[in-house]
């Protein structure tokens, strides 16, 4: 697969971006991870804050490249899958935003008091990891959109 065969499958589609648009997302993903650090809050909402921004910076990337993803089911699983072809995540690292995905789901729609200190760590460090490489990507490889 490539970005190329999930456009001609129309999960995604191609659009320019701009610096602004890429700068405006890459402050979303530090500002969820700033919010998941607030301790009044619970650990459910801190893991949100911490997911979306993971899956923020991966949305900057797959805008980096070039493409947005269509507003349809599974969207955002289609976000995490691009990783591979945009920074060259790993298996690895996609397995676990769909694990964070699913922990984030059930937190939102199903239970309260499912998310454990480990489980918020781990998505602090999945976004912060992210952010960094999105970041180091942008700069070797779109440096235009970093100001």
């Amino acid at each position: 697969m490539s970005l190329e065969n999930y456009a001609r499958n129309s999960w995604i589609a191609a659009e320019p971006t701009s610096a602004e648009e890429i700068g405006g997302l890459l402050a979303i993903v530090a500002r969820g991870i700033a919010d998941s650090d607030v301790e009044a809050i619970s650990l459910d909402l801190r893991f949100a804050a911490a997911f979306s921004a993971a899956l923020s910076a991966a949305t900057a990337a797959l805008r980096a490249a070039g493409y947005r993803t269509k507003t349809q089911a599974g969207h955002h699983q289609k976000t995490v899958e691009c990783l591979e072809f945009t920074i060259g995540a790993d298996q690895k690292l996609i397995n676990r935003m769909r694990m964070l995905s699913k922990k984030r789901n059930i937190t939102f729609y199903d239970t309260v008091g499912n998310i454990s200190e480990q489980d918020l760590r781990l998505a602090q460090e999945t976004a912060a990891a992210l952010l960094r490489d999105v970041t180091l990507w942008l700069k070797k490889l779109h440096p235009e959109l970093l100001k």
